[in-house]
């Protein structure tokens, strides 16, 4: 029989062990790399980090070498102003300019002089230098504006057709840049009239208590018109005169009346007509030697034919013509920039905000009611038109700004509820679609983007501490039935009518627009608008890198 000793034989127990031992390293070894690819990831989200913040600090940096040189535009450009640099934190910046439209590249641009009055935009480039040398730039485009301190306002300052007096009683001086103008029925203006490019008409009733200055003919179609003599609030006395480049052709019929003197380059016609008679209370100048007047049907001061003396234009309609230049309007303009709370409608609400005439005017009226300063109330995040009445009790305790966007329409109805206990401005703004656009001269000029006008009237009398502005790229259509104040500022009025008194009144808004005023002339002569005042207006746009 055959005996084993089992003290001779590996036993099963030592197996196990060897096989721990395996398992054992193997988990040393997979910790190990969990280990290293923890502190791996750990290290490189330091590494990450670190760069992020160096990045930040020199993005900082570029963005402060920006603020340093709108701040350097700001107080009056020398040339110094166009370079600059910075060490805490560190930074360079440099200022180019250009006289066209929206740049898109800075590298294009190659004048590096400061901003004249034909600047339409400047572009920042600043470079900002962080930790280990990491280094950002921002590229910044701001407009640049050059306007007069004081520019006519009125009416309309600018008109690309025939337009009619429209408002039955307008107070104020009136510039119409473009077209014809004539007076309705029972019109009266009590100011100067200043048609730059057109033709002026009397009709029936018509009275001016002012001057005449024309480009075009001044004649008289129906009867009882009358040019008198006015004394303006500000101490211009205005004897009542029509001064023209081309001829004047009036009929004496309904008994018209000119108080002052006729000046023309072209003949000036004086006929009879309707058994009336006519009157010139000072002398007729023409450069025309035709002897057209009836002296029976006339009774005239002296006359002179053939004058070498052109008609005296005062000011000169090519001074009124830059003057009087389209003023582009539209989100970018600073409306907050002066200190004024912009409230903006999100889009999130524009549906149930602008669904009805309600809707809006009961939102405008809340932040009206909020409001403990001046405030600018954006709908231009909307997609939908603006209408809005302001009429029950609606306080105007602040100066107000309502901006809307260049694609919807505008209509605005004002109503005796709207009070003010101080004098207060409330604009309504449509903002002009392409502020690059320009006419055949050069000129600015309003870009609709609506395929209509915008509409404004009146529920009851607006109260006289609220100076009220309406402008519209688009032109004005509606009626006023009640007085109003303040601006309208337009490009088309041929469909708005007023059968009340709309009184000019002086308006501006910090930063964003030049003093739109009442009056060409002061008790000195013409008043100061000489003074170009240039500005740096918001950013446009910016990129970084």
């Amino acid at each position: 029989m055959l005996v084993v000793n089992k003290r001779l034989r590996p036993t099963d127990a030592s197996d196990d062990m060897g096989a721990v031992l395996i398992t054992v390293v193997v988990v040393m070894l997979v910790g190990f790399l969990i280990a290293t690819i923890i502190a791996a990831s750990v290290l490189t989200t330091i590494n990450v980090n670190a760069d992020n913040r160096r990045h930040t600090q020199a993005f900082v940096a570029a963005e402060s070498g920006r603020d340093a040189a709108v701040a350097a535009m700001s107080d009056g450009c020398v040339a110094a102003d166009m370079t600059g640099s910075g060490a805490s934190p560190t930074f360079t910046y440099n200022i180019r300019t250009t006289a066209g439209a929206q740049p898109s590249d800075y590298d294009a641009l190659t004048d590096a002089n400061c901003p004249t009055i034909s600047t339409t935009y400047i572009v920042i480039r600043s470079t900002g230098t962080g930790p280990n040398s990491t280094s950002a730039t921002v590229d910044s485009v701001y407009r640049w504006s050059a306007t007069y301190s004081d520019v006519p306002g009125g009416v309309v300052t600018y008109f690309s057709g025939n337009v009619s007096q429209g408002v039955s009683h307008y107070t104020g001086d009136l510039v119409l840049r473009n077209g014809d103008w004539s007076c309705t029925v029972g019109g009266l203006l009590e100011g100067d009239l200043y048609v730059l490019n057109g033709t002026v008409t009397l009709s029936n009733d018509c009275t001016i208590k002012g001057d005449i200055y024309a480009k075009g003919k001044v004649k008289g179609t129906s009867q009882n018109w009358h040019v008198q003599s006015r004394t303006s609030p500000n101490g211009w006395v205005s004897p009542g005169n029509i001064v023209t480049d081309a001829f004047v052709d009036f009929a004496s019929n309904g008994n018209p009346s000119v108080a002052g003197s006729i000046h023309a380059r072209g003949d000036v016609t004086l006929a009879a007509g309707g058994g009336g008679h006519g009157t010139v209370g000072g002398t007729v100048t023409s450069m025309q030697a035709a002897d057209l007047i009836n002296d029976a049907a006339w009774t005239t001061g002296a006359i002179t034919l053939g004058s070498s003396t052109p008609p005296p234009f005062v000011p000169t309609l090519a001074w009124l013509e830059d003057a009087t230049k389209w003023i582009d309007l539209d989100r970018t303009s600073g409306w907050i920039a002066g200190g004024a709370t912009r409230i903006a409608v999100p889009s999130s609400s524009c549906n149930s905000v602008l669904q009805n005439d309600a809707a809006t005017s009961t939102w405008v009226k809340d932040k009206l009611a909020v409001a403990t300063g001046p405030i600018f109330i954006d709908f231009t995040s909307c997609n939908k038109n603006v209408s809005m009445t302001l009429d029950g009790v609606v306080n105007l305790n602040y100066d107000t700004v309502v901006l809307v966007p260049e694609g919807k329409s505008m209509t605005i109805s004002l109503g005796s509820g709207l009070s003010a206990a101080a004098h207060r401005q409330l604009f309504f703004v449509h903002e002009d679609k392409n502020r690059d656009d320009v006419d055949v001269n050069g000129d600015p000029k309003p870009t609709c983007g609506i395929g209509g006008q915008d509409s404004f009237g009146t529920s009851g009398p607006i109260d006289t501490d609220i100076d009220v502005m309406i402008y519209s790229p688009c032109g004005l259509s509606g009626t006023v039935t009640a007085s109003f104040q303040g601006q309208l500022y337009t490009d088309d009025t041929t469909n708005f009518h007023s059968g009340s008194n709309y009184t000019c009144r002086p308006m501006s808004w910090p930063t964003a627009l030049a003093n739109l005023g009442c009056a060409i002339k002061g008790a000195g002569g013409v008043i100061d608008m000489t003074t170009i005042v240039q500005k740096l207006g918001e950013r446009v746009y910016q990129t970084e890198r």
